[in-house]
Parts: structure tokens; sequence; C-alpha cells
């Protein structure tokens, strides 16, 4: 169901060996894109069934004096702080159709190896069905989607009654002083024209195959993890470890069947989005502010730390289905060729 975005190359249980930066460089030079996994649209209701659906994909290069894209080597690295060329579906600012009144599927895929992408539609709301292939437990609005590297959303977008047009952008984002800033532009342009459709209605409640509400089940086990890096920005660290196959930063493993509250915890000056293979989970609190259950996923920003005090998410995972290493990292490819990276050992 929704979509996923894998970046080929990017640390799994097959690739027990790498270089830095060898990640980052894939994806930033091509080798990301999306796979769609099923078809989220079966679980709408009956009138929205075979409504047109585009799965857009937002990657970013950075082109050199000659227009190439520039290769990350063993002295030399990219800074995604530097301006960028914005692409959907590999081009700069394409014209997306719709009728007036008319309701599509929009599948979003953040492919990039390293940037935030904050989606603003202008004049228009998207209604979130689905977050990081996951289907929600409570459909709800958003005028702007913050997608980090690696974050999906499939979204409805219905359009205006009037034909006309409308501009995709990212908006102005910075994600800490010790991150990146990245300006306002435009992606795509909306174009609002045809027949009129019949506005159909808007979706509400719950998705049918939501996960269920993790908030008042036993938990097994409390862990914390803390994110930290150098001064540089150069060396990044899980529990004070780097990346290592030899062992994981828990000392215990999971247990099959089981459900653990994990405290994510962030030391540095910049936003670090925490990603968990195989499974998604849900959120409880960001900065003691507690989360209402609307959906699981399998990515979240963990904010920096403010005036010395830590960014603090708490997520509940349920270790479901399939034992073995879990993999888990920060999605900026960097970051996590650079060592912000481990796995846990489910068992049965």
């Amino acid at each position: 169901m929704g979509t996923t975005c894998p970046a080929p190359g990017s640390p799994g249980m097959s690739d027990m060996a790498f270089m830095p930066g060898d990640v980052e460089n894939q994806i930033f030079t091509g080798l990301s894109g999306a796979l769609v996994v099923g078809d989220d649209r079966t679980l709408l209701p009956e009138q929205l069934r075979h409504i047109a659906a585009h799965t857009v994909v937002l990657k970013d290069v950075q082109l050199d004096s000659a227009g190439h894209i520039p290769q990350n080597t063993a002295t030399t690295s990219i800074n995604s702080n530097d301006p960028t060329v914005r692409l959907v579906n590999g081009q700069l600012r394409p014209v997306l159709s719709m009728r007036p009144n008319e309701t599509q599927l929009w599948r979003l895929v953040n492919a990039g190896a390293d940037i935030f992408y904050q989606l603003q539609l202008d004049g228009y709301h998207f209604t979130v069905i689905g977050e990081d292939g996951t289907p929600v437990a409570h459909v709800t609005n958003a005028d702007t989607l913050l997608l980090p590297p690696g974050k999906r959303y499939d979204v409805l977008v219905t359009a205006n009654a009037n034909p006309g047009q409308a501009t995709l952008r990212t908006t102005a984002y910075g994600n800490g002083p010790q991150g990146d800033s990245y300006p306002d532009t435009a992606l795509a342009t909306v174009k609002v024209a045809g027949h009129h459709e019949r506005r159909m209605p808007e979706v509400t409640g719950a998705m049918p195959t939501a996960p269920a509400d993790l908030s008042a089940v036993p938990i097994a086990q409390r862990r914390t993890l803390d994110l930290s890096e150098n001064g540089d920005g150069t060396v990044f660290y899980i529990n004070g470890k780097q990346f290592s196959m030899d062992g994981s930063v828990f000392d215990t493993p999971a247990k099959l069947g089981t459900v653990e509250e994990w405290t994510i915890v962030n030391h540095s000056g910049e936003d670090h989005p925490f990603h968990l293979h195989t499974n998604a989970f849900q959120v409880v609190s960001v900065n003691g502010v507690a989360q209402p259950y609307t959906h699981r996923q399998d990515i979240v920003p963990v904010p920096h730390a403010v005036d010395g005090v830590p960014g603090q998410v708490v997520i509940r995972v349920a270790f479901a289905d399939y034992p073995g290493k879990w993999m888990f990292h920060c999605h900026i490819a960097a970051h996590e060729d650079h060592g912000m990276m481990s796995f846990i050992n489910v068992v049965p």
C-alpha cells in the first residue's frame, strides 16, 4: 500500500561494508527512486477508487560550472547548504494538469540525499490518507507537509471549481543553526482547465487497515538513543558510538511480539530525521508534548537542541512479524554515512 522510497545502496542486510560517503554519493548522483506497493485507492470510498494517481518524486541536484553533477570523493564532500536545482520526476518546474473540481491522489516522495522539502500548494490543502506507506488512523488536512530525506505522504488534492493555476513549492526552511537553510522555491505549476467534474465528498475518519493505537499497550522495555555529532558536523554518533555491523548500540535484543518505548534525544544543533527499517512506529511525544494517535510512520524529525536543552521524541515500536537485525539511522545520507546508524537484534 502506498509508496516507499528506497535508496539503493543504503545499508541493509546485504550492505555490510561501505566507505564514508558511499550512500550519499549514490543517491546524490541519481541512484534512488520510488516504488508503489499496492494501491491505496482501494481503501477510499467507492466513488474515489478510480481517481487519477500520480507519483511525485522530489529530487535535488547541484551542478558545477560545466553543468555536471559533482561526485563525492575521498577528499571532497557534498555541501547540502549549497544552491540546489529542485526537480519533480526529473523535470524542472513541470506542469501538472487537473480539471475543475477533480480529486487526485498524489504519492509524494523525497528521494534526495540530504535536504528537506516543506511542501505547499498555494491556495490549497493536502488531505493526508497515508504516511510512509501506512494508512492513517485519522485523516487530516494540512496546508504544508515537511518531507525530510526518505519521507513519503499519500495525499488527496481537489482542484478549485474555476480554471486557473497554482504553484507547488517548497517554502523557506531551516533545520537548525548547525544544519542548513533552504529558500522558497517553485517546484511545479498545477494547471486547472477543461470540463468541470462532479466534486467528490471529503474523506474523513480512519482509513481501512490502519494499525492499532499503541498508547495503552504493555511496554516490554524502554530504551534511550542519544544522537550527537562533532562541532564540524563531520562525525556522527548514536549513544556515543559510530556505526559498526559488529555490534548494536543496545546490549539486549528486542523480543518478537512485544512493544518497546524509545526516547530519541538530539544533542546537536540540527534536526535529525530518525528512520527505522522493517516496521513503522508511533510517535508518543515531541519535546514533551503528547501527540494524539493519528498514524504510524517510519521517519520522524528529532528537533535540535535549543539553549543547551536537547530535542526529544518518544516513539513506540511494535516488533511484529520479522526476527533479525532491524536497521535504524538518520536519513540524511551524509549523517548515516559518517556514523549515525545502528541496528537492534530482534529475537523470537
